[in-house]
């Protein structure tokens, strides 16, 4: 996990529990990325606010935001990443 301004981002690799609760076991093949608002101790990484597959925010499937900042959810604007934090979690990703 890494944190980047007010933000937990975690990896979820297959066989990783995740969803509220953490009663999900994730099944896939591609690992996820989550975003947690770490102010809001909903959990033990903060309030869950986002997921991704760790393609999408490489931007490796074509969809990503490859060289830009990520809004979270369109409703609560302090749930947006800079680009330089989303630059952060990415090369972080390109690590792991």
């Amino acid at each position: 996990m890494i944190t980047v301004d007010k933000f937990n981002v975690r990896i979820v690799n297959k066989g990783d529990k995740y969803g509220r609760d953490f009663c999900l076991t994730h099944e896939g093949d591609k690992p996820l990325v989550e975003f947690y608002d770490a102010r809001y101790p909903h959990t033990e990484f903060g309030q869950f606010v986002s997921r991704y597959y760790v393609e999408t925010i490489l931007g490796d499937d074509g969809y990503g935001p490859k060289n830009s900042g990520l809004n979270l959810d369109g409703g609560v604007p302090e749930w947006t990443v800079s680009k330089e934090d989303m630059d952060t979690v990415r090369g972080w990703l390109k690590t792991i």
